[in-house]
């Protein structure tokens, strides 16, 4: 018995799924999404204000007391799928990886002064935690923190920052002398700098931050921190994974509508055994990693102990086959498929991106082999 035959998405799921597809599809086609990312913002601000307002789409995780929707990872995994399957490029998931992490410091002056407007949209926020590999870990290449007269100073470099561009406030692991914390910094403050990161991927933009005397404001440190940070990277894989869901959802659709109307010979080229069979391994590639996918977003709703490993291994397999996938399908479409015109290169870009954010496949299969704890 496969693991989506165990785990079958409820209704409210469903509901979710079917409301936001719809949603998505009148906002942002494919020519609307083309003229956002021409955008100096890289993103449509008036659709990412309806997304929070009308949808609450900015506040799915955080609790109802602080103006969100309080539901869990299972939910937010099927809105991550539909975001990824139209490719957008705006900053819910950088502020979703925020509001988590400040719930999970536990610092209430902070979640009552930032967690209400993350809910309803009006702040955009981000976490700067991958080092130049890509992981996200504590270690000597951590930002590094200092009290000074007046509060704390941050210093070093973050790579692949999510949305920082846009962002009013960032969430900094960092290192002190006492060991590892966790800092909220305004990223337009005299100290910080933001710089765009080239990348394949245009459809989302992410950054470098440097920290140079930058002032932070400390909410948790030593386990507290440590645990915060492993949750955030947990929730990024299992987006990231969403998203590819979604990707391979677009792509197995493309590829049906394209084997059903595209004619050759007189004939329709659905009738041919190669392209069938691509939409066959398409399909199957999108069944499986679906499944996994929302294994491990119910692991992480339920709290489960193997959630971590879940979220790896979910992002290996989402990311190896959702490079495989677009691949495949820029090859079916043929002539069209590398032309620039068609959309299938937009996917192809983020495929390629999007596994490089957290690590690698290496970083999964590390965390993957680690030993269980006592």
């Amino acid at each position: 018995m496969t693991s989506s035959e165990t785990l079958p998405p409820g209704e409210d799921q469903q509901a979710l799924q079917g409301t936001l597809r719809g949603f998505l599809a009148g906002q942002l086609p494919p020519a609307a999404l083309r003229a956002a990312l021409e955008t100096r913002a890289g993103y449509s601000p008036e659709l990412h204000a309806r997304l929070a307002g009308e949808l609450g789409l900015t506040g799915l995780t955080i609790p109802r007391e602080f103006g969100g929707m309080g539901l869990s990872q299972a939910e937010a995994s099927v809105v991550h799928a539909e975001l990824g399957r139209v490719l957008y490029p705006g900053p819910i998931l950088a502020t979703a990886l925020a509001g988590g992490m400040l719930l999970a410091t536990g610092d209430r002056a902070a979640q009552e002064r930032w967690l209400p407007p993350l809910a309803d949209g009006s702040v955009i926020a981000t976490v700067a935690a991958a080092g130049e590999d890509g992981r996200w870990v504590f270690g000597p290449d951590s930002v590094r923190a200092e009290r000074a007269p007046g509060g704390w100073r941050l210093y070093g470099h973050r790579w692949y920052v999510l949305a920082a561009q846009a962002a009013d406030v960032v969430v900094v692991p960092a290192m002190t002398e006492s060991g590892r914390a966790a800092f909220l910094a305004d990223p337009r403050s005299l100290g910080c700098t933001i710089s765009g990161q080239l990348g394949l991927d245009t459809t989302r933009r992410v950054c470098v931050t440097a920290f140079d005397e930058a002032p932070a404001v400390l909410i948790g440190a030593g386990e507290v921190a440590a645990a915060a940070l492993e949750q955030a990277e947990r929730d990024f894989l299992l987006a990231t994974a969403a998203e590819a869901v979604g990707g391979l959802g677009w792509c197995l659709d493309e590829a049906i509508a394209y084997a059903r109307d595209r004619e050759q010979f007189g004939q329709s080229i659905g009738s041919f055994h190669a392209v069938a069979q691509a939409c066959v391994d398409i399909l199957a590639s999108f069944q499986e990693v679906s499944a996994t996918v929302r294994g491990a977003a119910v692991a992480a709703a339920e709290n489960s102990d193997e959630a971590r490993k879940a979220a790896h291994l979910a992002a290996l397999q989402a990311g190896e086959a959702y490079r495989t996938v677009t691949e495949s399908a820029v090859h079916l479409f043929g002539g069209k498929g590398v032309n620039w015109e068609h959309d299938v290169h937009l996917y192809y870009r983020r495929a390629w991106s999007a596994e490089r954010l957290a690590g690698g496949p290496q970083a999964h299969r590390d965390a993957i082999a680690e030993p269980a704890g006592p």
